[in-house]
């Protein structure tokens, strides 16, 4: 009795910091591959695959300047803590002139709900620190002293997040900076992170070969990002027949200043036992990548320690590439 309680409480406070409201100055980087990296979409993925799993995800713009993100993670399932843990680094050049770097924890607590249905509830904590690089910036006077100001802010960071899944279906939502960090780098400042909300939901349909027809793997999706005044909609198909597998998604920002800046997202995987590789290319309809070289994003995952013993546990059934 005293552990159901523990487990409605902890419920209830995941809920209540998911609702919690939020404000806008800043974002943070928007990849391409959702499920290359699932811990960086959601924490409640912490531990959903039946292995041990790191992830490696890197993300280049090539414009005027190039602009890199990376975003390593590792996550697994512990049985003794009826859940799993993970682990995330993400490191994001904003801009020319600053760069944002993140360091985090989480846990996913596993409430098997019935014999096809499960629900995941996450929390992630870390620490981030925004850095800005006054050496790029060319000052006419060079009697005059570079800028007296922090060069660096930096706090902790708190996100949430719930799954719920069966065989065939997930479906997810996550607040990311829960408690909207100062990245100011004036003193005096306010710049506050603003909480991005991430909302997602996928069908699953396979056909293994043994039965009518040729095995396949076919898998539509849509993903709803909001922070501050950047909101954008993707919509996506994976389809495929392993090892090789290709998808297409569409992206459109729904309101100022990136309204209209659609993009077509191309995206094949190669997906073998313990590893899995990934390239995807982002094409702008409104004519971005007519002055960039498009946006290039490369993902390594690697599975390992994948214990029989684990396989009891419900398996999610979502694309990782």
């Amino acid at each position: 009795m005293k552990k159901g309680r523990v487990r409605v409480f902890f419920c209830l406070l995941i809920l209540i910091l998911l609702l919690k409201p939020s404000g806008a100055v800043a974002s943070d980087p928007v990849f391409s591959q959702f499920f290359a990296s699932p811990v960086y979409l959601n924490p409640a993925f912490s531990g959903a695959a039946h292995c041990s799993r790191v992830a490696m995800h890197y993300q280049q713009i090539q414009s005027i300047e190039n602009y890199r993100n990376l975003n390593l993670s590792f996550d697994t399932f512990v049985p003794w803590l009826q859940g799993g843990i993970g682990a995330i680094i993400t490191s994001d050049q904003a801009d020319m002139y600053q760069s944002r770097h993140m360091i985090g924890m989480s846990y996913a607590y596993h409430l098997r709900v019935s014999r096809n249905t499960n629900i995941h509830f996450g929390i992630q904590a870390g620490y981030i620190r925004n850095d800005s690089r006054w050496s790029r910036f060319e000052f006419p006077d060079t009697e005059s002293e570079t800028p007296p100001e922090q060069f660096w802010s930096d706090g902790v960071d708190f996100s949430a997040g719930i799954l719920a899944y069966n065989e065939r279906w997930y479906a997810g939502f996550a607040a990311h900076h829960l408690n909207r960090p100062d990245m100011s780098l004036l003193r005096g400042g306010d710049a506050r992170l603003p909480i991005k909300y991430t909302a997602h939901m996928g069908r699953w349909f396979e056909n293994t070969g043994r039965g009518m027809g040729p095995a396949y793997v076919l898998s539509p999706n849509l993903i709803l990002q909001s922070q501050g005044y950047h909101t954008h909609i993707n919509a996506g198909l994976y389809a495929g027949v392993e090892p090789v597998m290709a998808g297409v998604w569409f992206r459109h920002w729904l309101n100022y200043p990136l309204e209209g800046n659609n993009s077509l997202i191309f995206l094949v995987s190669f997906k073998f036992d313990n590893y899995q590789l990934a390239y995807s290319y982002d094409h702008s309809l409104s004519g971005f990548s007519d002055l960039t070289a498009g946006v290039h994003e490369l993902s390594l995952v690697l599975k390992f320690n994948c214990s029989r013993r684990n396989m009891r546990y419900h398996i999610l059934n979502c694309p990782t590439f």
